[in-house]
């Protein structure tokens, strides 16, 4: 088995030289950025319909919650650690989407009492399987209601929103994959590893690259 840090080195030149060969070069211009975004609701939708005994919250009303009543909202980021370094929603808690139901009750329900609590990943696939698990047992401790965010990071990435990472804002995002990177707009802004403390924010910063 190749070494974390080779195996993240070539996938990333895997995905640099697919990039590369889109009709409009890096990450195909215009055109490369609407195939991402469609595919991207193809899979919201996908996920809408395989999930609909949670609610899916659109980014954009998600941020105006935030924008106005950001102490209604318990923010979970359901991704992997190596993801949540990268970049995370601010203020999001991190949790193992495979976490048990009654640690995620014994750790959250207290927090989540009166609130909505909103669960995101990369798209929305491993958000809605952990909210579904857990919606019952957290509105029975008090929660409002247990939502999953549509198109998840990605979506938010795609929208240019800010996203942090323990050094302070980035445009970075983990892209999970190579295969589901196809889902980012901006696919030059995705990396594997989290910047060090010397980094910069975009490529072309000090070690931003």
């Amino acid at each position: 088995m190749l070494p974390n840090r080779l195996f993240a080195i070539m996938t990333r030149i895997l995905a640099i030289c697919a990039l590369a060969s889109a009709p409009n070069g890096l990450g195909g211009g215009g055109t490369a950025a609407a195939e991402a975004q469609a595919s991207l609701e193809k899979i919201e939708r996908e996920v809408a319909r395989d999930y609909p005994a949670i609610a899916h919250v659109a980014p954009v009303e998600l941020e105006a919650q935030l924008a106005h009543a950001a102490g209604d909202v318990l923010l979970i980021d359901a991704r992997g650690a190596g993801e949540t370094d990268v970049s995370r929603l601010p203020g999001a808690v991190p949790v193992d989407p495979d976490i048990a139901t009654d640690e995620f009750v014994t750790r959250f329900a207290e927090a989540a009492k009166g609130r909505d609590v909103v669960i995101y990943c990369s798209v929305g696939v491993r958000s809605s399987k952990l909210a579904a698990r857990v919606r019952d047992a957290m509105v029975a401790q008090g929660a409002r209601r247990v939502a999953n965010l549509r198109g998840g990071i990605f979506a938010v990435h795609n929208a240019h929103r800010k996203l942090v990472d323990s050094l302070g804002e980035t445009d970075w995002v983990h892209p999970y994959s190579w295969r589901w990177s196809r889902y980012i707009e901006r696919r030059e802004l995705t990396r594997y590893e989290p910047r060090s403390p010397l980094a910069g924010s975009r490529p072309g910063d000090p070690d931003g690259k």
